[in-house]
């Protein structure tokens, strides 16, 4: 028999129970690509990871899976992994600052965990190159999915944009809080929509107005892989960052914070910075908390 030592963490997260939970496996060599597919099903969450040794110079590699397949990166668990790897020795421990390098399918990218008193404290990641796709100037399709009228949406003056940091995902402004928290999108409707852009999308919806100390209130939708909503998404919070950068509607300040998870009560509180020139976003990054959950070993024939 083999077994597999995991973790349990909430990402995004100021106590446990809230956040965005995630399954980290820091040492899962010897697993195959379908008992990967097979255990992030077993686990159910949005996505569960696996720590493997990196070719790329990295301090790690990060294999990320859905219930619906491998993606090729994402943003909790990339703050949860790293989270994981320091508490597991894979990165070095130390106090103040702790650089990472970390590999995924769209490259290697850079994280730093904040340490305190041998604590995480918090953990930043730096997002791939920000990049705008089209824009929706017929708003009727993406209103009548996600269950709103046209005129929700192009009250905001801000049309729907496809953006990616890393991941691609349906950015969609909407005039208030009240209509982001009643919205029941139509999932084959949403689906349909994103189907045609990447194989992976998904749609973040918010409103700046917020139920709390934050800037945005959003809810991530993504039906293309099995996921009705999730409670913090990490790689969708970046891409909105670079749409209001691409659209020059970024709050002015050097970190925002967005509100997430609410209406499927796990609250989640995801800070994102932008750097910017003349021309667009350059750099992206995200960063939040990590809370330690649960630990257990998974056993394999």
């Amino acid at each position: 028999m083999r077994s597999y030592d995991f973790w349990r963490v909430d990402v995004f997260a100021d106590r446990p129970l809230e956040g965005n939970p995630l399954a980290v496996f820091p040492r899962a060599q010897g697993l195959t690509d379908e008992e990967m597919l097979a255990i992030a099903r077993e686990m159910n969450l949005s996505e569960t990871t696996f720590v493997l040794p990196s070719s790329k110079g990295a301090d790690y590699r990060n294999r990320i899976f859905t219930p619906g397949g491998e993606l090729p990166f994402a943003g909790h668990p990339s703050l949860g992994t790293a989270y994981v790897a320091y508490m597991e020795g894979i990165l070095r421990h130390s106090e103040g600052i702790v650089s990472a390098q970390q590999e995924v399918a769209i490259g290697v990218l850079p994280l730093e965990l904040e340490v305190r008193d041998g604590s995480v404290e918090r953990v930043v990641m730096v997002q791939g190159t920000p990049r705008a796709g089209r824009r929706i100037r017929k708003v009727e399709r993406p209103a009548g999915a996600l269950g709103i009228r046209p005129r929700d949406i192009t009250a905001t003056r801000l049309l729907p944009q496809f953006v990616s940091t890393g991941m691609v995902s349906l950015q969609v402004a909407v005039r208030s809080l009240d209509l982001v928290r009643a919205m029941e999108p139509v999932s084959a409707s949403l689906g349909s929509i994103l189907r045609r852009v990447d194989p992976n999308a998904g749609a973040y919806v918010f409103a700046f107005e917020t139920e709390g100390d934050a800037d945005l209130h959003a809810r991530g939708f993504f039906p293309l892989q099995g996921i009705a909503e999730d409670p913090a998404t990490g790689s969708a919070a970046g891409a909105c960052g670079a749409y209001l950068a691409f659209n020059r509607a970024l709050p002015a300040k050097e970190w925002f914070a967005i509100e997430q998870g609410i209406e499927v009560h796990h609250p989640s509180r995801i800070e994102v910075s932008v750097t910017s020139d003349a021309t667009g976003p350059k750099t992206v990054r995200v960063a939040g908390r990590v809370v330690p959950v649960m630990r257990g070993t998974l056993t394999l024939p």
